[in-house]
């Protein structure tokens, strides 16, 4: 009886991965980054629905995965990054997969799972350059993603001088490594396309890159007028309403707005431009629409819980005449927010230790944040920033240029 040796001297070899550890941990550091991958995707589209998201990452204005999900630099073509991250990790793990378990395609992809190492160090470093020096803020999420990149590159760099003299960087080699990468990531960008979710959040929370460059006549909410009351002096209603421009202008524009909303700070510069354009000719109205239950009945969690303490400090400005200051400084400084920075801004326009805490124990103030929230609920505002021209309700680009044309259209 003979035994037919050949197939066990291939698995026997074939089992004889050189640094198999190494690879091991190349691989379940693929999968980790998978995993981290869709959750961020499902934060992101969260976000996208909701505006905001309960993430146990957001711990305060700088530590933050929501202010870093709602930035323009969260999109690639309008695919979120923990798509792009799970077409990678996904990348790696099949490339870095078939060199551990010794398959025989494992020469033609560990030359790629070299240069994809590489590459995946230089998105990091440039993604979290974006996050520290661009948006001041960081996101624990991504801080994971790239550690990842970071193990993935120190195991490449330790394998390099073992590896380099039998790797195969040729066209013919490379092309079957990529041609492997290129499903994984082709396969995660389709699959996103056609399972994402279709009611995603209402324009004014997406900020993609393009998304408020376009000009023209943007259509204004084609039904009845919202009847928009607005408190023109201390003693109507629960308080005065703060306003730019004359009272008895024509066109009237009101903001229901969350000073912790990233969108409304994104478009608290538009609006000053645009009440510079039209001077004399507008009316510009601010209403309180906190998305936090300390101040808004209809909200079921405390989403903003600092933007309470702010919008109030803001009324309390406008007590001595300084709302606006107050207002345009707290959006300025928005990704710097807390409870000290607050006070820096009220000491900014002129208030005292005292006048503050005043206005933060105010049930008055209180009843006038509760009030304004109680309106844009009975007329519908159900995201923020929310615009009304003439009480029709804005719903074009947010732009200084397509809000103006809005108005002349009127």
């Amino acid at each position: 009886m003979t035994t037919d040796t050949s197939k066990f001297n291939d698995q026997n070899v074939r089992s004889q991965t050189p640094h198999k550890n190494m690879w091991l941990t190349a691989f379940l550091t693929s999968i980790a980054g998978i995993i981290t991958s869709v959750y961020s995707t499902l934060h992101h589209l969260e976000l996208r629905q909701n505006g905001h998201t309960m993430a146990a990452c957001n711990i305060n204005s700088v530590v933050n995965c929501d202010a870093v999900a709602a930035s323009k630099y969260s999109e690639i073509f309008q695919i979120p990054l923990g798509v792009w991250g799970l077409g990678y990790f996904l990348a790696m793990a099949l490339l870095s997969g078939t060199i551990f378990f010794n398959h025989k395609s494992s020469k033609d992809h560990e030359p790629t799972w070299f240069l994809l190492a590489a590459s995946g160090l230089v998105m990091s470093l440039v993604l979290g350059g974006i996050s520290l020096g661009v948006l001041g803020t960081v996101c624990i999420v991504c801080i994971i993603v790239y550690a990842l990149t970071f193990v993935q590159a120190g195991i490449a760099w330790k394998l390099w001088a073992a590896r380099r003299s039998s790797l195969d960087f040729s066209p013919k080699t490379t092309y079957a490594g990529f041609t492997t990468a290129g499903i994984a990531l082709i396969a995660c960008v389709l699959g996103f396309n056609f399972l994402k979710p279709t009611g995603v959040l209402p324009t004014e929370f997406q900020d993609t890159p393009g998304k408020h460059d376009g000009v023209g006549a943007p259509p204004l909410q084609a039904i009845t007028p919202k009847d928009i009351p607005i408190n023109k002096n201390v003693y109507s209603g629960l308080g005065e309403d703060f306003r730019q421009g004359p009272d008895d202008a024509k066109i009237v524009i009101v903001e229901f707005a969350d000073y912790m909303c990233p969108a409304c700070g994104g478009t608290a510069p538009i609006l000053e431009d645009l009440r510079r354009q039209l001077g004399n000719r507008a009316l510009f109205v601010f209403k309180n629409f906190q998305l936090s239950s300390q101040c808004n009945a209809s909200m079921q969690n405390d989403m903003h819980p600092l933007s309470c303490d702010i919008a109030k400090i803001a009324r309390c400005a406008g007590s001595i005449g300084r709302f606006w200051d107050f207002h345009l400084k707290a959006y300025q400084e928005q990704s710097k927010a807390s409870k000290e920075t607050v006070r820096e801004w009220g000491k900014y326009v002129g208030l005292t230790p005292k006048q503050m805490d005043e206005c933060l124990a105010s049930k008055d103030i209180q009843a006038k944040l509760l009030d304004d929230a109680a309106l844009g609920n009975k007329i519908g505002v159900n995201s923020t920033p929310s615009i009304y021209i003439n009480g029709f309700q804005y719903q074009g680009e947010r732009t200084a240029v397509a809000m103006r044309a809005a108005v002349e259209s009127l």
